[in-house]
């Protein structure tokens, strides 16, 4: 550990005045949304390597660590750097981050397990052997069978003469092995035997007799079998199963104090979520406030344990590798904020309620309502999106976030609008997406009344009309009282509007209820019902679009090239 990264002073730093053990005489945070807040604060990174090694009884606080603890550990300040940690975890955690790390799908990847084969034999042999002794057998025959051709001596087996890799023969001299990779490779390979055999002959011969003798399609679909059991225990179920977080649940179909709630995995030492997902925990804000009012120990530790695996079941489903911390981070943004717009579905955004639910009812179910009341609206966006390529902003965004393989908001919606996409999670969000999903079903049907094929128009190359300008155009005429139509404004029209519709730079009152009264008149004779709220606010963007767009031109004549948001006849000579 180096003190170039710990900040001098910092809380918790080693050397820092008055600093304290993580666990001085300060009693645990009982609720959930404390215990989250608890380690948010607490030390991370170097300094949480640095406070578990100057505990009383190092090698039990680290042991009380989950393989998922020692791998973020490891993994935020370095192989060199988490030397120390490495040394005091036990086999089974170095075997929880061969699990997370070494595999992609269903394949092992064994350039992801080399630094911990380079850290392990740093260590020395004896932590290379226990290590390597509690793998399955089969993942320590398919490491060793990616690496080397294993010629038998005793069966006077040897390589080509033309093999021009380097050879390896074993302390024992019952092998010779070829070395198949880079020179790097190969070190590691020569010491990870050398080691092996210094610590147990026996266990080092059965490996390479099994690398030499098995098949590898079994080898892999056995190690990948042990791997997934293991990790299911955690919530990394098969694809599949995973896949039962997307089937729809409606709010009706789940009941507070129904019983489904997940039940506590009995542990010895309870452990820490993921940063990651602590973090995008505390940023949910009806879910935090939710959990802040359970005060219950093991009840905030059953909560934990859920959400643990509902974000690996999220990662699951992804075909997501679990070990990877941006992959990890977008899993559990998209598994809280679903959670916590399914919790409010279900309490109505009522708090006692939610914590009833939270209680009561399985995160799985939970999510499921988030996912399907989002669902219903992203059916609408598919409906809508051929005629809403020239929609603009936020709406042509918004539905093409519904159209994702997981319907997400585009935060073009927000207030203020910023770039991206992002999960749903409040019914705020389901609000404001049923705003302008609706705007937009009332804009399209106006244009299409026009004649206007709002398929094709989408498909036109640039510059081509937005949906918009024609509901522009149509209204500059309606308002100084002309007929509602899309069609190119002549000059005289444009000279009527500016002389008869406006004062000064801005619409006069009765132009702008003309306008009102001629977009309503068109939806009653269509049939078409509108919210009076949502069609009031778009008429008025409209109107205010016309003031900002001809409220300060002065020209006699309008040139078309120079004005945009309308639609003006260009006359060609």
């Amino acid at each position: 550990m180096t003190d170039r990264d710990v900040p001098k002073n910092a809380p918790n730093a080693p050397d820092a005045p008055n600093a304290q053990p993580p666990n001085a005489n300060a009693p645990n945070p009982s609720g959930p949304l404390a215990r989250l807040r608890a380690q948010l604060a607490g030390p991370r990174g170097y300094r949480r390597i640095d406070a578990l090694l100057s505990s009383d009884d190092a090698p039990a606080a680290i042991a009380a660590l989950s393989p998922n603890e020692v791998y973020e550990l490891v993994h935020e300040v370095g192989f060199e750097d988490a030397q120390p940690l490495i040394e005091l975890a036990t086999p089974a955690q170095i075997q929880g981050c061969f699990d997370v790390d070494g595999w992609n799908k269903d394949a092992l990847e064994v350039s992801s397990l080399k630094p911990w084969l380079a850290a392990l034999t740093e260590v020395g042999f004896e932590k290379l052997g226990e290590v390597w002794g509690n793998l399955d057998a089969e993942l320590r025959a398919l490491i060793l069978q990616r690496q080397v051709v294993v010629y038998d001596t005793t069966l006077e087996e040897a390589p080509a003469e033309d093999v021009e890799a380097p050879i390896m023969t074993t302390p024992d001299r019952f092998f010779l092995l070829e070395l198949k990779g880079d020179d790097d490779s190969n070190r590691l390979v020569q010491q990870v035997v050398e080691d092996l055999y210094r610590a147990d002959p026996d266990l080092a011969r059965h490996t390479i007799m099994a690398a030499r003798s098995e098949p590898p399609a079994e080898l892999e679909e056995m190690s990948y079998r042990w791997r997934s059991s293991r990790l299911a225990d955690l919530g990394y179920v098969d694809f599949y199963e995973a896949l039962d977080l997307f089937r729809p649940l409606t709010p009706d179909q789940v009941q507070i104090g129904e019983g489904s709630q997940d039940r506590p995995v009995v542990e010895e030492e309870p452990s820490r979520l993921p940063v990651v997902i602590a973090e995008e925990v505390i940023g949910r804000s009806f879910l935090a406030r939710a959990m802040a009012a359970i005060e219950d120990e093991a009840e905030a530790e059953r909560l934990e344990q859920a959400l643990m695996v509902l974000v690996n079941k999220v990662l699951a489903a992804g075909r997501a590798k679990p070990g990877q911390a941006e992959v990890l981070r977008r899993g559990a943004l998209y598994a809280t904020a679903t959670l916590s717009l399914g919790l409010e579905v279900v309490a109505r955004g009522d708090l006692e309620r939610a914590q009833q639910a939270l209680s009561s009812i399985a995160f799985g179910r939970l999510f499921r309502v988030g996912y399907t009341v989002t669902h219903k609206l992203a059916k609408l966006a598919t409906a809508l999106a051929p005629r809403s390529l020239t929609a603009g902003s936020p709406a042509k965004d918004l539905v093409a976030g519904l159209c994702s393989p997981r319907p997400l908001f585009s935060r073009a919606a927000d207030e203020p609008a910023v770039t991206g996409m992002r999960p749903f999670e409040s019914q705020a969000d389901l609000r404001r997406a049923g705003e302008i999903l609706t705007g937009l079903t009332i804009r399209i049907a106006l244009v299409e009344g026009f004649g206007v094929d709002v398929v094709a128009m989408g498909q036109a190359p640039e510059p081509r009309p937005e949906l918009d300008d024609h509901l522009r155009t149509a209204l500059a005429r309606a308002v100084v009282g002309g007929e509602l139509r899309a069609e190119a404004l002549s000059q005289t029209e444009l000279k009527t509007l500016r002389t008869t519709g406006f004062a000064g730079n801005k619409l006069t009152p009765a132009a702008r209820s003309a306008g009102h009264t001629a977009i309503a008149a068109r939806l009653g004779a269509a049939q078409l019902a509108a919210s009076g709220v949502v069609l009031a606010k778009l008429v008025d963007g409209w109107l205010d679009d016309l003031e900002r767009i001809l409220g300060d031109l002065v020209d006699e004549e309008v040139d078309p090239r120079f004005v945009e948001g309308v639609l003006v006849e260009v006359h060609r000579s």
